[in-house]
């Protein structure tokens, strides 16, 4: 029977510290462009050059850092540094807007903020194996903890901007950093870290095959999300005639259907194998953009915002776990892997949407996501090829 069973009091303490640091976070994300364009009055491209910048950056730190957690580096001295240059950025936003000033100092400060969810997510598969704790359930409740700071975060910050402007927003934003902060030391043991491996254990640190298609298989995913988010707006409203309430209507339906697929799909892949799960949500992904080409009506936006919300929150449900399974014993670079191929996606699913756009209309932007979740599936059958060429043990959650 599915279940939704409350978390430890720890593992509870370790969701409520990624749900304020992802409140904290997505406040300032999504704004961003609308800040450089609007606010700084800079043209579109230059959001561009901003974002590469902080995505390629992030992904390097989120590997050095999740190296380091492997090699018993404590936990607190990363979550520390993340969460100070988050507040350290949220305050020098508040007093002084400069798009030079988000290129030298933003950059680099943004950068070590996003790698909290990593270090976090890595604390998180730790404390379960020591405490005893489902580490499946624990990554789950992690993941569902930063869906519902989504939910939050991104509409307070654009209804405190339409209220009070930007140097409000980034004010309030390092506010909550700070609570951020109190909440870590009350969260996280200040000596905790990794246990510190054998001196005969293999320290060669080599990544197998499959650790890399299944990160492979994450980016594809998550590019078939980013150009659905990043297109449906527009194409629902220029294209299709839609309300201007529909876009945000389809995202909170979506957000809502995710949150309860996250939990059921942990309960499902041990049931029929992770494996096999993504592919089901693979084959969803592909039906969910070919009906979302061809929707006409409020209904059917609200359903297609339930398919959307059921295939990604599978995905979210057990991608961690996923790829944690090719590497368990160095969680922190199975972390690192899994939060660069979302880094990775992202940043191709938002370059990639404009040029195909432009080229040729927000339809074809659908079609391309629908390519990608057919791309996503072909990975998990090589996935499973190569693990059965390799005599290795199909993923278990």
């Amino acid at each position: 029977m599915l279940q939704f069973p409350r978390p430890p009091r720890e593992g509870l303490f370790a969701c409520l510290l990624i749900l304020v640091g992802n409140i904290c976070v997505s406040s300032l994300i999504p704004l961003m462009s609308y800040y450089i364009v609007d606010h700084l009055e800079k043209p579109a491209w230059m959001v561009s050059v901003y974002v590469g910048l902080v995505a390629v950056l992030s992904m390097m730190l989120n590997r050095a850092f999740g190296e380091k957690l492997d090699r018993s580096a404590p936990v607190r001295t990363f979550l520390t540094a993340s969460i100070l240059a988050f507040i350290v950025y949220s305050g020098l936003l508040a007093v002084n807007g400069s798009y030079w000033l988000l290129l030298v100092a933003g950059v680099p400060l943004m950068s070590i903020a996003n790698t909290a969810n990593g270090v976090a997510f890595t604390f998180g598969r730790l404390l379960a194996t020591e405490r005893g704790y489902d580490v499946a359930r624990m990554n789950s409740w992690l993941r569902m903890s930063v869906s519902l700071a989504w939910m939050i975060g991104p509409a307070a910050a654009f209804s405190l901007v339409a209220l009070s402007g930007f140097p409000a927003t980034f004010t309030v934003s390092a506010g909550i950093g700070i609570f951020w902060f109190l909440l870590m030391i009350i969260t996280v043991p200040k000596q905790f870290r990794a246990p510190a491996k054998n001196p005969g254990a293999d320290e060669s640190g080599k990544d197998t095959p499959q650790i890399w298609i299944a990160a492979a298989t994450v980016t594809l995913f998550v590019i078939t999300n980013v150009l659905y988010l990043s297109a449906m707006p527009l194409y629902f409203i220029k294209e299709v005639g839609l309300a201007e309430f529909a876009p945000g209507l389809s995202v909170s339906v979506k957000c809502f259907v995710e949150i309860f697929a996250i939990f059921g799909s942990v309960w499902l892949a041990r049931r029929i194998q992770a494996p096999t799960v993504l592919m089901i949500s693979a084959a969803l992904s592909v039906l969910t953009m070919m009906l979302f080409a061809q929707v006409e009506t409020l209904s059917g936006v609200l359903f297609i915002a339930v398919l959307d919300g059921l295939y990604y929150g599978i995905v979210a449900g057990i991608a961690l776990t996923f790829i944690q399974s090719f590497a368990p014993d160095r969680p922190g670079r199975a972390t690192a892997v899994y939060m660069n191929s979302l880094f990775l996606g992202s940043m191709i699913g938002q370059v990639s949407m404009g040029f195909i756009a432009d080229a040729f209309d927000f339809r074809t932007v659908v079609y391309c996501a629908a390519a990608a979740g057919f791309a996503a599936l072909l990975m998990l059958l090589a996935t499973r090829a190569v693990t059965a060429r390799t005599s290795a043990r199909v993923p278990s959650i």
